[in-house]
């Protein structure tokens, strides 16, 4: 059975106050929904931020589908020695979150967060991303241009191969 974990950095550049989409990024998150819908998801996983649920609210609407936030996608760690230990400890709080690996989901999040996520799920799943051109925002600010991402194409639950998700 195939499915796929899409990892979606919100649209919305950073701001010191949670503030509604602007038209642009609005027009961008129903862009990603038109293009996102094809992959059928059943699930649509929200970091606690304001822009992941209204970078995820088109597809919802789109799919009748209810968009879980949850705190275990926040960007927010504790004091660690290092960004290694930050990035199992940020990968570990999120792969908690995930549901059935055969079920198509979109997480939505920070750039560190689904960066480390997508280590974990090589990680457990013994896949090599070595082979993969992936940029990984997990030491320093969020680098991850927003509206970007990576599909994660899975057969029986297991990941078998990443693509990038790019802004158009």
């Amino acid at each position: 059975m195939l499915s796929a974990l899409i990892l979606l950095r919100h649209v919305a550049l950073p701001a010191a106050e949670p503030a509604p989409l602007t038209d642009a990024q609005s027009r961008r998150a129903w862009a990603l929904a038109d293009f996102l819908q094809l992959y059928n998801p059943t699930a649509l996983l929200s970091g606690p931020g304001r822009a992941c649920a209204d970078t995820l609210a088109p597809l919802a609407s789109r799919l009748d589908l209810r968009v879980t936030a949850t705190d275990d996608l926040s960007a927010a760690a504790p004091t660690l020695p290092g960004a290694p230990h930050t990035a199992v400890w940020l990968a570990a709080k999120a792969l908690r979150t995930l549901p059935d690996p055969r079920r198509t989901t979109v997480v939505c999040a920070e750039g560190i967060v689904l960066a480390a996520l997508l280590v974990a799920v090589a990680a457990r799943d013994g896949h090599d991303l070595a082979g993969h051109d992936l940029t990984l925002p997990l030491d320093g600010p969020d680098t991850a241009p927003p509206g970007t991402g990576w599909v994660l194409h899975r057969d029986d639950g297991r990941l078998v191969d990443v693509k990038p998700l790019a802004a158009r």
